[in-house]
């Protein structure tokens, strides 16, 4: 004789609620909850990509300063005028990515005059990483030497050759780099201050994958 067993309503009751509150795995729903806690791939490569050419640029200029040989300072000029253009394709590459794939936000529970904080911030930055790489080719433009992009694509002349005008683009161009070098430390600060004291996943979705064996 078979026995019947009634499962216990309050047992039941208890497997839905685990049910709902365990993380999605990678079978379940095809990405893992970590992988949902990250700014699109192509998001994050954009902002490293600046951040490294931005950090070699400053690098090559101060490294410039300090050798004499005629030839390693053209290279190391080249360098920085390269790695400018490269930051002005990412600031504009960037946002693409942002519009089509979208921009997850970490930090909801933040007050609103703080969110608002960080989208001004952001705008600021932006301006920095557009204005110094044109301020700089309007430099190069009033040296009358071409600008190539990646040495192979000819680029227009953005001001006529004028040496004085050229000195007065070059002072702006230095006080805005400095700017934004200050600009940048503070920004790296605000994504500490995320991490460490609000604990969100700000800093966390916006850091390279490293892959596993």
């Amino acid at each position: 004789m078979q026995i019947r067993r009634h499962n216990d309503p309050s047992e039941t009751n208890l497997h839905s609620l685990h049910d709902r509150t365990r993380p999605e795995t990678a079978a379940g729903s095809g990405a893992t909850l970590q992988q949902a806690d990250r700014q699109p791939a192509a998001m994050i490569a954009f902002h490293w990509s600046a951040v490294i050419a931005i950090v070699v640029r400053v690098a090559a200029i101060y490294l410039r300063d300090a050798l004499e040989d005629k030839t390693v300072r053209g290279v190391l000029l080249s360098l920085h005028r390269q790695l400018g253009l490269l930051v002005l394709l990412c600031v504009p590459l960037r946002q693409v990515v942002r519009y089509i794939a979208g921009h997850r936000q970490f930090s909801a529970s933040m007050p609103a005059i703080l969110r608002w904080g960080a989208r001004l911030s952001h705008v600021v930055l932006y301006t920095f990483l557009l204005a110094i790489p044109l301020l700089g080719w309007a430099v190069t433009s009033a040296h009358a030497i071409d600008v190539r992009l990646f040495g192979l694509v000819p680029l227009p002349a953005l001001v006529a050759p004028d040496s004085d005008l050229a000195d007065q683009l070059s002072d702006y161009h230095a006080w805005l780099s400095y700017g934004l070098m200050g600009f940048v430390f503070v920004h790296a600060l605000a994504a500490l201050w995320h991490h460490y004291v609000l604990r969100d996943s700000v800093l966390a979705a916006m850091l390279p994958r490293l892959k596993r064996n």
